[in-house]
């Protein structure tokens, strides 16, 4: 019997292991896959999810300095080697000295050269990684015009917010690293829609993008519930087509009566458990659409996002001060 135990126990513990390495693997290839693409004919790989490190090239070097600095250090003591292996001791060191050395003027070299690319923002990405997947990485694919693979490029959320896709840019980064020191906006894509103007609504284009995390245009979009005003804003040279767009997109509707702002909230509730009426307090959420009583109307904002990325759009509306109702 005891034996039958063990081998039941070696046989489990196997199976797990198999189970492990199964399961690893496909995150592995699950974890490839969202660093792929293809976009306009043109493959696109990003790196794994690493944080934008603009300076990791001159960080690096400095620790190969500091590293091979110490290794010298021991030079100091090779007398209290054995005298048969002082030889061999002094030899070792003075190569692992060099190493560091070459490693870090590699690095610093490479930090210190800068080189420029110009081309069209083909894709922009964020990619997750730590754990829950709570730490963002934020990265756009550029086409200069080389044939071949497209290699992403980490960028910081500020640069990225600054860009979409379609836009032309030129990037000063390192030669060897990739690592983007300075990133300028050429052009930003022409709007595809001929009602494109300036905002009249209350939400500014500020406002919008930073909820949008891009550059935005406002688009106004008819509305058939009397005394509302719709409008959406999208990243430049987005189509909208009858109110329909493709994420991302923030959708902005004004009601400036109660009956036309419990109209908008009814259609916006619509198969949900609650229901919002004008006068009610606070932001009502459902979804990613907020509303708020706003005078003697309503707001109503509907984020068209990713689902990791409502947090702005939330910010947003709980940000916002609506004004009490006028006197009657």
């Amino acid at each position: 019997m005891a034996l039958l135990a063990e081998i039941g126990a070696w046989v489990a513990a196997l199976a797990l292991i198999g189970v492990a390495v199964v399961e690893g693997g496909r995150d592995a290839r699950r974890a490839r896959a969202r660093r792929r693409s293809v976009v306009d004919g043109r493959e696109v790989r990003y790196g794994s999810a690493t944080s934008y490190r603009p300076r990791s090239g001159l960080w690096s070097g400095l620790l190969f300095v500091w590293v091979g600095s110490n290794i010298a250090a021991v030079l100091l003591f090779v007398g209290l080697f054995p005298p048969e292996w002082r030889a061999t001791a002094t030899t070792a060191i003075v190569v692992l000295v060099v190493l560091a050395y070459l490693v870090a003027l590699r690095f610093l070299l490479d930090y210190a050269r800068t080189e420029v690319v110009e081309g069209r923002v083909l894709e922009r990405r964020i990619l997750y990684s730590g754990e829950d997947d709570a730490t963002k990485h934020h990265w756009i694919a550029v086409d200069d015009g080389r044939p071949g693979r497209i290699a992403g490029t980490p960028v910081s959320p500020a640069d990225y917010a600054r860009v979409v896709a379609g836009a032309r840019i030129r990037l000063h980064r390192t030669p060897r690293g990739r690592r983007v020191k300075r990133l300028e906006v050429l052009e930003l894509p022409r709007s595809a829609n001929a009602s494109a103007g300036e905002a009249a609504c209350l939400i500014t284009p500020a406002q919008a993008a930073r909820a949008l995390g891009s550059p935005v245009e406002f688009v106004p979009v008819a509305s058939d519930v009397p005394n509302t005003r719709r409008c959406v804003y999208v990243p430049p040279g987005t189509r909208v087509t009858n109110g329909t767009v493709p994420s991302p997109a923030l959708h902005v509707t004004e009601a400036f009566d109660p009956d036309a702002a419990n109209e908008i909230a009814r259609r916006a509730t619509a198969g949900g458990k609650r229901a919002w009426h004008h006068g009610n307090r606070g932001v009502f959420q459902t979804g990613m659409t907020y509303i708020l009583t706003w005078g003697n109307g309503a707001l109503l904002l509907r984020g068209q996002v990713d689902v990791a990325d409502v947090g702005e759009v939330s910010r947003l509306a709980h940000s916002l001060n609506p004004p009490g109702p006028d006197p009657p």
